[in-house]
């Protein structure tokens, strides 16, 4: 849904974004993630076609931003950090006056300014003046006027900016129902637990480059090239090392509690191999009540990949 290739983006002699390139897929929500002035709005600014890049291709929905930028406006629906809430309009009226710029009229326009309200939970509070919603709620607003148009592809800069973690779920909740719907998002965020909870595929950015880009587990792996099991057992297992010891895919057991009832053992392989193990160990009439692969963090991914010299990052996998 969408394609960069090579996105530079310069003011002046500076290079906001330099040869990026990383795709999202239909239907997955995607967290651009990186410091300050790593290039994640500049980027989303040109996808958006609020700016002309210096050098690059942008598709969208199989449309060039560039070349053919009205028709991908129509497939988008963007976000900025902190837009403006027109406080003085009731929420209704607020999508109402975006669904009049998009060219939509009569039922089609009401029923569409509906299905967005209703989309965002905002369905009983569309009487409300904007300068009475709180932050969340204004949120919200500004969510529900940015699918008016209904758009198959969502750029979100800064979503849950300033929400408390109330409004955060809430918010959480609306955008992977979009996605369950077959919206693509597209979205930045400073809020590296929130982009966890999130977001399916992950993109590091730093000094306008694409460091890593990939699932969680794609991402983990390239690093360290292993995973890691959690197992919970009911009762303590003596043997319990010695059935680890002949699976050729575990190594490296490790007692996590001191009385023998958790243990995290180290994993060659996936999702796939971590099946096969389990069937092993029950197999082998160990009591297992709790066994799962050990998620790595994006907070740890990204302080790991924040402490490389910067001429490495270019370089990593």
């Amino acid at each position: 849904m969408i394609d960069v290739k090579d996105l530079t983006v310069h003011y002046g002699e500076f290079a906001a974004v330099d040869h990026l390139s990383f795709s999202v897929q239909p239907g997955s929500i995607f967290g651009l993630i990186g410091p300050n002035g790593a290039g994640k709005t500049s980027a989303i600014k040109a996808i958006a076609t609020l700016i002309e890049p210096t050098y690059g291709e942008i598709l969208v929905q199989g449309v060039s931003a560039l070349l053919q930028a009205e028709k991908a406006r129509g497939f988008l629906g963007y976000m900025p950090d902190f837009p403006p809430v027109y406080e003085d309009l009731k929420v209704w009226e607020f999508c109402d006056l975006f669904a009049q710029a998009y060219g939509l009229s009569g039922e089609q326009k009401k029923a569409k300014v509906l299905q967005s309200l209703h989309a965002t939970g905002l369905q009983d509070h569309m009487q409300a003046l904007c300068r009475t919603l709180s932050r969340g709620m204004r949120q919200r607003a500004l969510l529900a006027k940015t699918l008016v148009h209904q758009p198959s592809v969502l750029l979100l800069d800064e979503p849950a900016a300033n929400l408390d973690p109330k409004s955060r779920i809430d918010l959480r909740n609306i955008l992977k129902s979009l996605a369950r719907e077959g919206k693509t998002i597209l979205l930045s965020s400073h809020v590296l637990s929130e982009i966890e909870d999130t977001c399916d595929t992950l993109g590091f950015m730093r000094e306008g480059k694409m460091v890593l880009s990939g699932t969680l587990d794609e991402i983990s792996q390239a690093r360290q090239k292993q995973n890691f099991l959690n197992i919970q057992l009911t009762k303590s297992f003596p043997s319990l090392d010695k059935i680890i010891s002949s699976i050729p895919a575990l190594s490296q057991l490790e007692d996590t509690d001191g009385h023998g009832t958790r243990a995290r053992v180290c994993l060659n392989g996936g999702e796939e191999e971590a099946s096969k193990v389990l069937a092993r160990l029950v197999e082998a009439g160990v009591p297992v009540s709790g066994f799962a692969i050990e998620r790595p963090r994006v907070e740890d991914l990204f302080l790991e990949l924040e402490s490389l010299p910067a001429a490495r990052k270019g370089d990593l996998p």
